[in-house]
């Protein structure tokens, strides 16, 4: 039994994927496994996976459902002691699990792991991201609602620590990864380790989400579940949280008005306001986009809240 599991979902990716497992390969550390979770790929990506000669990459294919589907089911097929994350277009440095797991077993009341990141973009250029600054070890439940700086491709776990735990379906490749840190931190505590820089891809998506995406707002809605519904409230303060959530409507706001969208820029404005009525400038881009002559999506309606987070399939 492997003492490492490391799921990678994918979806179109081959012509990425294969760096990304290599990555993995390559670690001075070597007792650990390779769930590799193809999302209903139209590609060659079971050509590629397939053809890298070594046991310990397994492939499992499943129609497609969100990357949140295809990380549950890695979860289910998991078999060691430790669980760790890595996106198919991005990588690890070659002493990613010798370091996570050595202090992971010097720091025993944690139970999670995780690094910073370095950003690498399609010229070739690297820059480490600004989110290390916010980067802290203990209970940050409060601190990931106010930003979510834990990456996912940068976190190892202890697998017992993930008793039913799962991510949300219906956050559907966006925000799902920062809303399951987040709901995941209130039960365990993180370990920051700056040693480490994991590469993460920027713009080299082969599978970009159409800008106009209802997807914009899913940190919104998970904010909101969690602080409303889920008892965020007991972990973040409320000032705090409403700051953060009238911060959280403007940068979306923005967004739709930059784009000509003036009936969901109204809206989001005003939810802005709604929730810190302090803030001017959210009076003067609500006047803004009162003020734009045309509206690019007259029937845009904002999403509807989430329920219970839902595993799926």
């Amino acid at each position: 039994m492997p003492k490492v599991s490391v799921i990678i979902p994918t979806y179109n990716r081959s012509i990425l994927i294969k760096e990304a497992v290599e990555s993995v390969l390559t670690q001075t550390f070597k007792d650990f496994e390779v769930v590799v979770v193809d999302d209903g790929s139209t590609d060659d990506t079971r050509s590629v996976i397939k053809a890298v000669d070594d046991t310990r990459v397994k492939y499992y294919y499943k129609e497609n459902g969100g990357v949140s589907t295809a990380r549950n089911l890695g979860l289910q097929k998991a078999k060691g002691q430790y669980v760790c994350f890595l996106d198919s277009d991005d990588l690890w440095p070659n002493n990613f699990l010798e370091v996570m797991l050595w202090k992971l077993a010097e720091n025993s009341d944690y139970d999670a792991a995780y690094s910073a990141r370095t950003l690498l973009y399609p010229d070739g250029t690297k820059v480490e991201s600004y989110y290390a600054k916010y980067c802290k070890s203990g209970w940050i439940t409060q601190d990931l609602f106010k930003k979510g700086f834990v990456s996912t491709p940068t976190i190892c776990l202890r697998k017992k620590s993930l008793e039913a735990f799962f991510f949300d379906k219906s956050l559907r490749n966006s925000s799902e990864d920062s809303d399951a840190w987040m709901r995941l931190s209130t039960r365990i505590k993180f370990l920051f380790v700056p040693e480490i820089q994991v590469v993460v891809r920027v713009e080299h998506n082969v599978t970009p989400r159409p800008y106009f995406s209802p997807e914009i707002c899913n940190r919104i809605l998970s904010l909101e579940r969690f602080y409303f519904k889920l008892g965020g409230d007991r972990f973040v303060k409320r000032k705090v949280a409403l700051r953060k959530l009238s911060h959280s409507y403007r940068h979306a706001a923005k967004k739709y008005r930059r784009k000509q969208c003036k009936a969901a820029a109204i809206f989001l404005y005003k939810q802005a306001i709604h929730y810190w009525p302090f803030d001017l400038r959210l009076y003067r881009g609500l006047l803004r986009a009162y003020s734009l002559n045309k509206d690019n999506m007259p029937d845009w309606k904002m999403p509807k809240q989430l329920g219970k987070p839902d595993m799926g399939k």
